[in-house]
Parts: C-alpha cells; sequence; structure tokens
C-alpha cells in the first residue's frame, strides 16, 4: 500500500477528525477547485487572449501557433518529472507552487507587450522575432503550471482518495469541472470586458495566490499517509472488499500493455484536435460569417453535455470495462469534427457541441479513473505524468497543424476530416484494450 503511517490523522485539520468527516471528500472538493483553476493555462483560456496578444506583440496567427507548440512541448518534457515528483512528496506541495508559478507567468503575460518592446531593442530584433519569444516563454510557464502540474496534482491526489464507486466519485467531480471549462471563455470574455486583458491576467493571478493558500491548507497526499483508510471504511472492511490486497503496477510495466496505450493515445488525440480547434475559434467564426459572442456560445452546450456523460460514465465505470468508454470517447471526437466543418449552420454547431461535449466529460473521467482502476494508485503519480506529457504535447502540435492547414487552404475543412483518422484508428485499437493482469505483463517483460 501506500506511504502506510503509524501516526494516525497525520497532517490532517482537527475539525475533520472531530466530526467523524471522512477527509477523500474535502480532497474531492479541493481536487475539483483546482483543476478549474487551471483554465488559465488551459487552452479554452489562452484563446481568449489570442487576438490581443496578436496585436500587441506583433504576431501572424501561424507564429502566434508556433510559439503555443514549443511552449507547450516544452512544458511535456517536464511533466514525467513532476508526475514521479507527486509519488514522492504529493500533490500538496506540488498543486501549492503550481499555482503560484501560474501566478507568476499570468503577470509576466500582462506585461508582455512592454517586456517585448524592451527586450527587441536589447537584443536588436525586429518587433515579430521579439514578440515571438516573449510569446514563447509565456506560454511554457502557463501551460506548465496550469495545464501541466496543477491539473495532475489535482487529478492525481483524488483517484488515491478512493477505491470502490472511484468512477461514480470522479465523475461527480468531474460535472463541475466539465461546467467551470464550459462557462470559463464566458467569465474570461467578461473580464476582459471589464478591466481589459491585460489587467484580467493580473485578477486571474490573484486568484492563483489564494489557490496556493488553499492547496497547502487542503490538499494530502493520500489516506494512508494521514494514518487513515482509503474510502473511510475499516481495515476489515477494505480486506473484505479486497481493497488492501490491491495490486500496482509500475509505470514502465504498465507501458508494456495496450491498455495503457490505447487509453493514452485516445486522451492525446482528445487533446490534440479539441485544443486545435478552441485555440483558433475566433478564426472559425470569421470564416463562417459568425460573430466572436455566437462562435464562444459553444461552450454552454458543450459543457451541458459534458457533466452528462462525466456523471452517467462515472457511475457506469464502476461495472463496466474502460474500454467501452475510450471507445464512445472517440465516437464523440468524430462527431465533434464532423460539426466543426459546417460550424456555421445549426446542424453543425449541434454536433460540435455534442460530440465535443461527449468527448470532454469522458476526457474528464478516464483521466481521473482509467489509470487507477488499471494500475493501481501505488505509481499513479509517474503513470499519469507520462500520459500527461503526451496529452500536452498531443495538445500543442494541434493548434499549429491547424493554423497551417488554414494557411495553406484558406479554411479548417481539409485538415477537419483529414483529423478523423486519429479517433477512427484509437476507436479500433480500444477493443483491445483489456485491463491487464500481473502475469500477463510479466510475460510481456520476459519476451
Amino acid at each position: 500500500m501506500i506511504d502506510d503511517s503509524s501516526s494516525p490523522r497525520k497532517g490532517l485539520p482537527q475539525i475533520f477528525d472531530r466530526r467523524g468527516i471522512y477527509y477523500g471528500w474535502i480532497v474531492l472538493f479541493a481536487g475539483t477547485v483546482g483543476i478549474i483553476m487551471s483554465v488559465p493555462g488551459q487552452t479554452m483560456g489562452v484563446s481568449i487572449y489570442t487576438d490581443p496578444l496578436l496585436t500587441s506583440l506583433h504576431l501572424s496567427r501561424v507564429d502566434l501557433s508556433m510559439a503555443y507548440m514549443l511552449g507547450t512541448l516544452g512544458s511535456a518534457l517536464l511533466l514525467p518529472f513532476v508526475g514521479r515528483l507527486l509519488d514522492s512528496i504529493g500533490s500538496r506541495a506540488v498543486a501549492a507552487f503550481a499555482a503560484l508559478g501560474l501566478a507568476l507567468w499570468l503577470v509576466f503575460l500582462s506585461f508582455s507587450p512592454s517586456i517585448s518592446t524592451k527586450f527587441g531593442l536589447w537584443a536588436h530584433l525586429s518587433p515579430r522575432w521579439a514578440g515571438a519569444i516573449v510569446a514563447f516563454v509565456g506560454f511554457l510557464g502557463i501551460r506548465h503550471f496550469g495545464q501541466g502540474e496543477l491539473t495532475i496534482a489535482s487529478r492525481t491526489m483524488m483517484g488515491r482518495w478512493f477505491e470502490r464507486r472511484r468512477g461514480l466519485v470522479l465523475g461527480f467531480s468531474g460535472l463541475f469541472v466539465a461546467f467551470g471549462f464550459g462557462v470559463a471563455p464566458l467569465v474570461l470574455n467578461l473580464l476582459i470586458l471589464r478591466f481589459g486583458w491585460q489587467r484580467s491576467l493580473e485578477v486571474l493571478a490573484l486568484g492563483c495566490c489564494g489557490m496556493a493558500l488553499f492547496a497547502w491548507a487542503t490538499f494530502r497526499k493520500s489516506p494512508e499517509a494521514c494514518g487513515l483508510e482509503i474510502d473511510g471504511k475499516s481495515a476489515v472492511e477494505n480486506i473484505q472488499a479486497g481493497i488492501e490486497d490491491e495490486i500496482s503496477f509500475t509505470a514502465k510495466e504498465a507501458r508494456r500493455t495496450i491498455a495503457f496505450w490505447a487509453f493514452n493515445l485516445g486522451m492525446a488525440a482528445h487533446a490534440m484536435l479539441y485544443t486545435a480547434i478552441t485555440f483558433h475559434m475566433e478564426r472559425i467564426a470569421q470564416l463562417n460569417q459568425m460573430s466572436n459572442a455566437k462562435a464562444f456560445s459553444v461552450f454552454l452546450p458543450v459543457a451541458i453535455v459534458s457533466t452528462s456523460a462525466d456523471l452517467m460514465g462515472g457511475a457506469i465505470s464502476d461495472w463496466v470495462p474502460m474500454k467501452y468508454l475510450l471507445l464512445v470517447m472517440q465516437l464523440g471526437l468524430c462527431l465533434g469534427l464532423l460539426g466543426a466543418r459546417s460550424y456555421g449552420t445549426t446542424r453543425g454547431f449541434l454536433l460540435t457541441a455534442i460530440g465535443f461535449g461527449l468527448g470532454n466529460g469522458l476526457f474528464s473521467l478516464l483521466s481521473s479513473a482509467a489509470w487507477p482502476k488499471l494500475f493501481g494508485r501505488e505509481h499513479l503519480g509517474a503513470i499519469s505524468g507520462f500520459n500527461m506529457s503526451w496529452v500536452v504535447a498531443a495538445s500543442a502540435v494541434g493548434p499549429y497543424l491547424f493554423s497551417l492547414g488554414d494557411a495553406w487552404t484558406g479554411s479548417y475543412r481539409s485538415i477537419l476530416l483529414f483529423s478523423l483518422i486519429i479517433p477512427v484508428g484509437v476507436l479500433i485499437a480500444s477493443f483491445f484494450a483489456t485491463a491487464p493482469t500481473r502475469e500477463r505483463v510479466i510475460q510481456e517483460v520476459s519476451i
């Protein structure tokens, strides 16, 4: 088991011990808040600032997409290390540090126009090159600390505190996360209208500082590290339920299974394609003669469908193999891509909302619930960190490829159709993504 401790209730606020409240429920709430607070580093948060950054940093859309891709790829390279760090020191310190780092880089981006000008004069660079370098540094920071560290710390922590009905519990968390992500673009747009784009980033930075304090006060590594039994049950009840005998796989063992790669590539595919469409939403609006408000309004129905899919998927994930949820997620991604090809029509708008809503909800669920269910909790940080590095890297490549497609053809229709190959391939692979057993992995390692 994980970090068993002989010290009862170690490091927990006294109020929860006195009232008999299982601290896992506090962890569930705190982890949900942590994921929502990562929005400034997520694509739906960055996409709202695309046009102001293009103008202020003297960049073309391809330039900005390249800076975004390189910054996000740089972030991805660090995440396996973050995952191993989570296994050793826990989510509390990692999440608090990530929130502070995100705040710092948001302030950096708020001053990016003046930083770019001064840097260009000092380095004797053109405004375009100076702006691209500053954008790269800004994206590297917010993507690493927001989409990367804060998200993985929150998800990994929640997965470690529940075993029985884990899917339902995490689905309930995902309901609020999906809704939060869905309404985030609307909230950020209101902040920009109220404060201006630069000052709104500083407001978000203050919120992230508050998140750092909140994470330090509430985040905890695992029930065993706090002297508790998982699910709030007694040791006898957990032994009877088979939890005490949980088998955990190392990250190296997990990577030798078909199941890992099917889920890993499925999540990466969703991140790549949904990120690309979200990042270029303003351009998609222009191509379809839509206002930005109308184009971004799709995120509300996406949030509604996503919350429903997350909750229903969580409820059944404790009873059915995870591979069927992966299959449905890829079907949703296919629908979303087809809908985006005719986004200006009512049918295309609805298909986009339903498809990406379905995919988003199940992506959120599988990101939290699939790895502990398939491979155990002991090495969850390392496994999740490796997966998140793929997800983040894929989310970096998507916007750049779509910007090239637009530059070459004048629209996104061709690249959207070509992109269908990816989810269709994962959909086929999902039929073979059977949960691994210790004996099967040992046989594969010995071959």
